[in-house]
């Protein structure tokens, strides 16, 4: 059918026209999906608001720890979680990310560290055993107000000291670190006080600086002139002075330690700042020596043996330390061939106290010293150890000597010591008495023997020694009768005849000493005995006239 059809066309028009009105309303269906959104928003906005920053913590390694899992504690709770994990471009350390919770952002400044904790043992303590179960995770020090920071350097070992902890800490310098470490306790009296914190050596190499804490309120000990000493093990001592054993505890036997103390005898000055820079003595003796800031240094020549003698060596003036070794060597002169030792030599005048006039300069008094007898020798501080230290001495008798300059410094003359002198001289005996000739005078010695031998069984020697014992024998019984018959004249007669008679006595006696038959000495006793034999024949005559005429010695012999 067309609908150009009129008749239709008419119909349609009679027909009545239909109206569609359109309602515009929301179908509560979509009330589900508005409502999710809403919720999802407001989760994601809570989720933000109340989440914390994000920190970048660098390690050396990453050892136990796994991104999503680790997590970051403080005090036992939990402060934030290891997100990621990774490498740096230059393989040198670990970056960790981790999501902090939002109470912790005012902490987080440039003094907040971050460590890993597992198991540890460290100068005597063990920690971190729990992670032995629960695993590791990363240890947080809040840090002070400040300066926000977000990324970090994580240290290699967890801190000493909480940084809540009160107390202070003190800067130590000393030459060696010995046997410390971080946690080496600190003792006041032997009581632990405080550890070491941090050590690390200076840009100059010369030193080592050692940062200790100390907990209030023994913090306030510490004075401006308050000694430290190092405790590190056993302080075994041997010197000229005897042996010494210090220690503080089995503790610092093991692990070292540092030990404090204010001399009683010093003003303390006021409290100590944690500025201030102190001396770590090697040990408690060493506190004790006073610190001299002059220092005068001398030279010795010594041409003897030195052993015993060690740098650090007391130099001692009747008995009193004003100084000590400073160096040792041995100097060979290629002119000569002879070898001598100098040894350096530090002396402390403020040691001595002077009297009179203290303007005087010091080199004039050192020049009218040594011009008066002072002079350097070596002496044994103990025969147990053999340990040698120098002397100083006034020896007065010895001639004067003039002070030379010999270098750098000036030569101090020098004495041998009286051990040395001994040896010397019993060396000198002792090549004496090689050089005597004791062979020969052993031999010449047999040789008189056997001829003395020889002479007393000589039979004329025998004869004329019998003949000389009779002749003596008359000569006595002639001298009793003269002393009982003759008076005064013939008394001193008599008594010159008995020194004669007791010199041949001595002369008998010498005839042990004979040397040689043939020699002169026995000529002349031989041609002594005829003579006396002569000779007491004559008195024998004498005697017989005297007895036959009384009066001869007066009137003179009568003619028969």
């Amino acid at each position: 059918m067309s609908t150009d059809d009129p008749t239709l066309q008419a119909e349609a028009g009679a027909l009545p026209e239909v109206k569609v009105h359109t309602k515009r309303h929301i179908s509560p269906i979509w009330l589900i999906p508005v409502i999710a959104l809403c919720v999802g928003i407001w989760l994601a906005y809570t989720a933000l608001s109340e989440r914390g920053p994000a920190i970048t913590i660098t390690f050396k390694q990453a050892a136990g720890l796994e991104a999503g899992k680790t997590l970051l504690r403080y005090k036992d709770v939990e402060i934030g979680k290891v997100e990621k994990i990774r490498l740096s471009p230059d393989l040198s350390h670990v970056t960790v990310t981790a999501r902090m919770v939002k109470g912790v952002a005012p902490y987080l400044t440039d003094s907040a560290r971050f460590w890993i904790v597992r198991a540890r043992v460290m100068a005597g303590e063990v920690s971190g055993l729990d992670t032995l179960f629960s695993g590791v995770y990363i240890g947080l020090e809040p840090g002070q107000p400040g300066l926000a920071k977000r990324v970090f350097i994580g240290l290699e070992r967890p801190p000493v000291v909480s940084i809540d902890t009160p107390g202070r800490r003190f800067r130590l310098v000393a030459d060696r670190l010995g046997s410390l470490d971080v946690g080496s306790p600190v003792y006041y009296r032997q009581i632990k006080v405080g550890q070491v914190v941090s050590y690390q050596m200076r840009s100059s190499g010369e030193a080592v600086e050692i940062l200790a804490f100390i907990e209030a309120p023994h913090d306030q000990l510490v004075r401006l002139n308050t000694k430290f000493w190092n405790t590190s093990g056993l302080d075994v001592r041997i010197d000229t002075e005897g042996v010494r054993i210090n220690t503080e505890s089995v503790l610092s036997l093991l692990l070292g330690g540092i030990s404090f103390e204010t001399p009683t005898n010093l003003n303390p000055g006021r409290p100590a700042l944690e500025s201030d820079l102190f001396r770590l003595h090697k040990n408690q003796s060493e506190t004790d020596d006073p610190t001299y800031a002059y220092k005068e240094y001398f030279v010795l020549y010594f041409n003897q043996n030195i052993r015993g003698l060690k740098v650090g060596a007391p130099v001692e003036f009747s008995g009193i330390k004003i100084g000590e070794v400073v160096d040792i060597r041995l100097e060979f002169d290629e002119t000569d061939l002879d070898f001598r030792i100098p040894v350096l030599i530090a002396v402390e005048p403020e040691r001595v106290e002077v009297k009179g006039s203290p303007h005087l300069e010091r080199d004039r008094v050192m020049k009218a010293l040594v011009e008066k007898g002072l002079r350097a020798q070596l002496r044994t501080g103990m025969l147990l150890t053999g340990q040698q230290y120098v002397n100083l001495e006034m020896y007065p008798d010895l001639p004067p000597i003039t002070l030379v300059r010999s270098g750098l410094y000036s030569e101090l003359p020098t004495v041998p010591n009286p051990i040395e002198e001994i040896t010397a001289s019993a060396q000198k005996l002792l090549n004496t008495f090689n050089r005597f000739p004791l062979e020969a005078i052993g031999s010449d010695l047999q040789q008189t023997l056997a001829q003395l031998k020889s002479l007393t069984g000589d039979r004329q020697i025998s004869e004329t020694l019998a003949s000389l014992r009779a002749g003596m024998a008359n000569l006595e019984r002639f001298t009793g009768g003269l002393n009982q018959e003759l008076g005064p004249r013939l008394i001193s007669a008599v008594d010159r005849l008995e020194i004669a008679i007791a010199e041949t006595g001595q002369l008998l006696q010498d005839v042990d000493g004979v040397v040689d038959p043939e020699g002169p000495l026995i000529y002349q006793l031989t041609r002594t005995l005829k003579e006396m034999t002569q000779a007491a024949r004559a008195v024998e005559t004498m005697a017989d006239t005297i007895e036959r005429q009384p009066n001869a010695l007066i009137f003179g012999k009568e003619s028969p």
